[in-house]
């Protein structure tokens, strides 16, 4: 098998690592709806605690992505993934070996420690050896693991719950989980870079250290921080503020099938215009959509019916649809290969951040001045990250890179 780094989105590597991507983000779906379930129906808990068990995950991974990323840069993105895939195993088959509170909250640590790594582990080879002409495709389609995992893990975890027990669900979701693993292993790669063959900067180099990635950072990470944060306040609140603006509750036609719509959008969107970012730049991209977002946002905060609000859904698709690639660019294209892993990781944490303020903030705009008013607050904000983008791509472009990133030993 030819590497990553020779034959990009077009060969089997590249398909080797969307898989094992994929495989994460079901294995998150499909488990982590079982937990509340878990804590209220077998252990006796409230649903706040239930929904606090859950959150642990994403809160252990604000600080494990960075991590992940500084080990990529020093050890290889292989050696990560293979320590955090079988870490993400581990707490999974915590809650086999002892049912209760504690022992979920463990797996939840343990689990959202080494799925976060996993993840920040494959960005990090897809951003490092993928040729840059290629990249925001790459990263496009890389990126549709996420959409799909959402869309199977929770009718897979939900149907072997109801069909087979618990039990059941974290077997399947460990076999998935190693399954995954061993088929990133198999591409070749995603060793640590070795300076003697790396290729020169054709940029000043930015120097070693973390100082230089959040300079790097700074500007995407506003930007994703604030989109992220809508994102994790519609997925809070979205259903709750639709029903009460009149759409109905169930049904084809229901406020939950808005997010279908969305999700719709965003693949779609993606499909027809990955390459967007390598022809125009990703600032101009990331501009452009940080506007349609917040077109969207709107649509969303006046719609009294389900015609409305699926616009609304189309829009806020198109939107995030190619902020993942081109502000992941931006966060790492100054970078070398020193320390492009180590920027992943603190741009994706930075993203989780958005995520977790905008569910936890949105519940404080709402009480303050309604759901309706929170949209629109949430798209000034889209509109004040534009102009932190800056105004241009200047002179670093999608043709050029800084440095080929991580060779193989």
């Amino acid at each position: 098998m030819r590497p990553l780094a020779e034959t990009g989105v077009r060969g089997t590597a590249f398909w080797l690592l969307v898989l094992a991507s994929t495989a994460g983000y079901v294995v998150n779906g499909a488990s982590t709806p079982v937990v509340p379930r878990l804590a209220t129906d077998q252990l006796g808990a409230d649903p706040a605690l239930g929904g606090l068990l859950v959150s642990l995950a994403g809160f252990v991974a604000i600080g494990a992505m960075p991590v992940a990323g500084v080990l990529s840069d020093r050890l290889g993105a292989r050696r990560v993934l293979l320590v955090a895939g079988l870490l993400a195993a581990v707490g999974l088959g915590v809650v086999l070996v002892a049912l209760s509170l504690p022992a979920l909250a463990v797996s939840r640590v343990v689990f959202g420690a080494g799925n976060a790594a996993t993840a920040t582990a494959l960005t990090a080879w897809v951003v490092a050896e993928i040729p840059v002409t290629q990249r925001s495709r790459a990263l496009g389609l890389f990126g549709l693991a996420v959409w799909i995992g959402l869309a199977l893990g929770p009718v897979i975890g939900e149907n072997l719950y109801q069909s087979a027990g618990h039990r059941t669900v974290w077997i399947v979701a460990i076999g998935a989980q190693l399954g995954g693993l061993a088929v990133a292993l198999l591409a070749r790669g995603g060793s640590a870079p070795v300076p003697a063959l790396a290729h020169r900067s054709s940029t000043r180099p930015t120097g070693t250290g973390l100082a230089p990635v959040l300079r790097a950072v700074v500007r995407p990470g506003a930007a994703g921080l604030v989109a992220w944060a809508a994102e994790g306040f519609m997925i809070a609140f979205l259903i709750q503020h639709l029903v009460g603006q009149g759409v109905g509750a169930q049904g084809l036609t229901g406020a939950a099938n808005v997010f279908t719509v969305f999700a719709a959008s965003v693949v779609g969107v993606r499909l027809l215009l990955g390459g967007l970012p390598d022809r125009i730049g990703p600032v101009r991209t990331a501009r452009g959509a940080l506007v349609v977002l917040a077109a969207g946002l709107v649509v969303l905060a006046l719609a009294r019916d389900f015609p409305t609000a699926t616009a609304g859904a189309v829009l806020v698709g198109a939107g995030y649809s190619p902020l993942f690639p081109t502000l992941t660019i931006l966060a790492t294209r100054a970078l070398d290969d020193r320390s492009r892993a180590t920027g992943v990781g603190v741009f994706s944490a930075v993203t989780s951040a958005g995520y977790a303020l905008g569910s936890l903030a949105g519940g404080v705009l709402v009480s303050a001045v309604g759901s309706g008013w929170a949209l629109v607050v949430l798209a000034l904000l889209q509109l004040t990250a534009v102009p932190a983008l800056g105004r241009h791509d200047g002179g670093r472009g999608p043709g050029r890179d800084p440095g080929r990133g991580l060779r193989a030993r």
